[in-house]
């Protein structure tokens, strides 16, 4: 049917309409991502804030990773070389004065009480968080830090500061300089910390960060705008694109849904190495159905029963997955190397439920490859590839 109106044909095909979409996105916007705080409905919630902060200030938290915040606050208030090898973290602590503090920080040459604002003003007794604190850890060197996310904050002259000398014994700290400082170490400090812990902490930031904020506001204006843009006259092709798409992806799970079913009944029943002990150590279907350009893996581990003496690990997991994007958080693609007929494979060491839980240790090199078979043959003859593909796979890391 065609459109009287702009002359667009509503039913055939798009390919002249998707030829338009050839430029670079004018902003690398990520897709939002799930974020706990969001989530729970407490996005600016100061308490939660405060909590999440004294956890991670707590080097002996079980984050893992030690120190690090407490070294990305102290350059904050020059205090870098400070001593940090015993502290302790304490929220919201009442002054004989019955003002609470928000998070008190008690280091061995110094205590620094924190005053946490997200969106309510300042009209603390500071001068009273600074006094109780001093006296209560017998140290004179106590400080105040009003730590907080507005970019015209000004301490000096503010009847909260009073009492106090900016720079002294009170400072004012905003979220991206802290932010800037954690993130600048996460790299270093990661590789012992929990990453559930890390997420959390990057979560954190994306939540409570305003330079964060403020550039995904900016990215999205831009998208809107450009896609407006480029969209004008041709709405209708690319509605057929996408729908047509959402039609194919979902056809390629339900084929590739059944062909991992009936492998793994195949090798519940025998062995996928013909003279050797090998069992199924875990199986799944990695679903990912928020964004149609990603992938849904189906992966198998296999185990290497009675391995020879020393052998600890004998855990093996093989994946195959469609589509030419994917990013499993370790190994991303190029969509040049694949087509919408492509089935992917990799391998590595370990798996779910295994000593070795994330696929850093790769066996199949390059990681992610071809499988020898396409998506538009039939489900026999996908069963054969994946499988020839895992034997083999087997058979070189088991030296068998």
């Amino acid at each position: 049917m065609i459109n009287e109106m702009n002359g667009i044909d509503e039913s055939g095909t798009w390919h002249d309409a998707i030829a338009v979409f050839t430029e670079v996105p004018a902003s690398s916007t990520e897709a939002t991502r799930p974020n706990i705080f969001r989530i729970a409905g407490f996005p600016r919630r100061e308490t939660v804030s405060s909590n999440v902060l004294a956890y991670f200030f707590d080097p002996a938290e079980n984050h893992g990773l030690k120190d690090m915040m407490l070294k990305a606050l102290l350059p904050t208030i020059h205090k870098e070389d400070m001593d940090v090898s015993d502290v302790s973290v304490s929220t919201e602590v009442s002054t004989g004065k019955n003002n609470r503090i928000d998070i008190l920080l008690d280091l061995p040459d110094i205590s620094i009480a924190i005053e946490n604002k997200v969106d309510a003003g300042l009209y603390n007794d500071l001068a009273d968080y600074r006094s109780w604190t001093a006296k209560q850890s017998n140290n004179d060197s106590a400080i105040v830090i009003v730590l907080h996310p507005f970019n015209n904050f000004v301490l000096k002259d503010h009847p909260s500061a009073q009492g106090l000398v900016v720079e002294q014994n009170l400072f004012d700290v905003h979220y991206d300089e802290l932010f800037s400082n954690a993130l600048g170490m996460l790299g270093e400090y990661s590789l012992d910390a929990d990453p559930r812990a890390v997420d959390l902490l990057q979560q954190f930031i994306d939540n409570y960060s305003p330079e964060r904020k403020q550039k995904k506001m900016d990215n999205t204006s831009t998208d809107i705008t450009q896609f407006v843009s480029q969209a004008n006259g041709i709405e209708q092709q690319l509605v057929n694109v996408f729908q047509s798409f959402e039609k194919y992806t979902e056809a390629v799970r339900s084929k590739l849904h059944t062909v991992h079913s009936d492998l793994i009944s195949r090798w519940a029943e025998e062995s996928p190495v013909n003279g050797k002990s090998v069992t199924l150590a875990d199986d799944w279907e990695y679903i990912k159905r928020h964004n149609p350009f990603e992938n849904q893996y189906y992966a198998q581990s296999f185990k290497l029963e009675n391995p020879g003496s020393g052998d600890v690990d004998r855990v093996v997991t093989c994946e195959f997955f469609f589509n030419i994007k994917f990013n499993d958080g370790y190994v991303s693609s190029d969509p040049e190397y694949g087509s919408f007929n492509t089935i992917w494979y990799k391998a590595y060491w370990g798996g779910r439920n295994t000593s070795q839980k994330k696929p850093e240790v790769q066996i199949t090199d390059p990681y992610n490859q071809t499988l020898d078979a396409k998506l538009t043959d039939s489900n026999e003859d996908i069963k054969k590839a994946v499988e020839a593909a895992v034997e083999r796979t087997l058979k070189d890391n088991w030296n068998i």
